[in-house]
């Protein structure tokens, strides 16, 4: 028990830092705030393990193991999923390539953007005829929509060319994109044209359902997500998942 009070203790006490430190790096979300939600309970577990042994106290303590050990599968259990659902770029063949839009800081892309349209830009190189969609909408702090920003980067930045690149600029969910990109690509490709997208590795499991939903069967290729929040953008996706799937959405 000494060695399960150790583990919980460390465990707890990073993902309570985790959150801390990321909270100074990241926009405010949901997926900041989940590793303290999961960890200080863990950390106030181990803690006190060796006051709960009878009664109550042992009642709660067994409990809460309990939870977390299920925890702990559901959450290897979304980790397979989300491993095993993207492909890589070189195994993917499309005539038509969406990129799924992500938060800007004013007018330029952020990191995670950036990840997802360098991805894109070195697909196109391999595939001159294919053409890219640039999907999302303006948000709240953007002063421009996702898919202007994304098309001046990609062109700016990347070199593609701007005749290659259509803009979608009025999605503001995953549904949308989908939706509102593939009327565009049948507009300009007709109703034949096979699709992929690209989106951050731990969202191409359920952007792939999404796309399902909305009549797309594309592939999906998978950007690197930025290292320092990999723990928190898991752990949301792992609750967007759930709900979604809840409501009968993937």
């Amino acid at each position: 028990m000494k060695v399960i009070r150790i583990i919980c203790i460390l465990l707890g006490a990073f993902l309570v830092l985790d959150t801390i430190l990321v909270s100074f790096l990241s926009n405010y979300n949901l997926g900041v705030i989940l590793p303290a939600i999961i960890g200080l309970p863990l950390l106030l577990l181990g803690a006190f393990m060796h006051h709960m042994d009878a009664g109550f106290g042992a009642f709660l303590k067994w409990f809460l193991l309990c939870c977390y050990a299920l925890g702990a599968v559901f959450l290897l259990v979304m980790g397979i999923l989300m491993g095993t659902a993207s492909k890589r770029a070189d195994k993917v063949d499309a005539d038509a390539l969406i990129v799924l839009g992500a938060a800007v800081h004013g007018d330029r892309v952020t990191w995670v953007l950036s990840n997802r349209l360098d991805t894109a830009a070195d697909w196109l190189e391999s595939h001159p005829d294919a053409l890219c969609v640039v999907s999302g909408g303006q948000g709240s702090g953007e002063t421009v929509s996702e898919a202007s920003a994304m098309q001046k980067y990609l062109v700016g930045q990347k070199g593609v060319e701007p005749s290659r690149i259509l803009v979608e600029d009025k999605a503001e969910s995953t549904k949308e994109n989908f939706e509102f990109s593939k009327a565009l690509i049948e507009q300009t490709l007709g109703k034949d044209a096979k699709i992929a997208f690209v989106t951050t590795d731990f969202h191409v499991f359920r952007a792939r359902r999404v796309a399902l939903k909305t009549g797309i069967d594309a592939e999906g290729i998978a950007a690197p997500d930025v290292w320092y929040i990999r723990i928190n953008n898991f752990l949301r996706e792992c609750v967007g998942i759930t709900v979604y799937a809840l409501r009968g959405n993937i």
